[in-house]
């Protein structure tokens, strides 16, 4: 059965997989966290260039881009996946500290 995913629902795998509305990317943009296994899966909403995370380019919305970079950002994350460049991974904290330095360093 095909539905909308919607923030807040919690999918049946990975241990509880988490979908976090990210709009901004298009309207209807989401990530999707498992926190079991603290690793993020963030779509478009962010990008990685040269092993570094950025804004995802081409929104729609960056006012609300921004906002969902830094929703993200407050997530514990070991591993973050997206949907554009290498994955970040390696030692505990290491995704999550590289994602709040990015997010501090966005213009509001």
């Amino acid at each position: 059965m095909d539905r909308e995913l919607e923030d807040g629902d919690v999918l049946d795998f990975g241990g509880g997989a988490r979908v976090v509305g990210v709009p901004g990317h298009t309207d209807g943009s989401v990530a999707v966290y498992l926190p079991g296994r603290r690793v993020l899966f963030t779509g478009d909403a962010v990008a990685s260039v040269d092993g570094s995370p950025i804004l995802g380019v081409f929104n729609t919305d960056r006012p609300r881009a921004v906002e969902s970079f830094r929703r993200l950002a407050e997530l514990d994350v070991e591993t973050a996946c997206f949907g554009h460049g290498d994955p970040l991974t390696g030692r505990a904290g290491e995704a999550s500290k590289a994602l709040r330095t990015v997010a501090a360093q966005l213009p509001a």
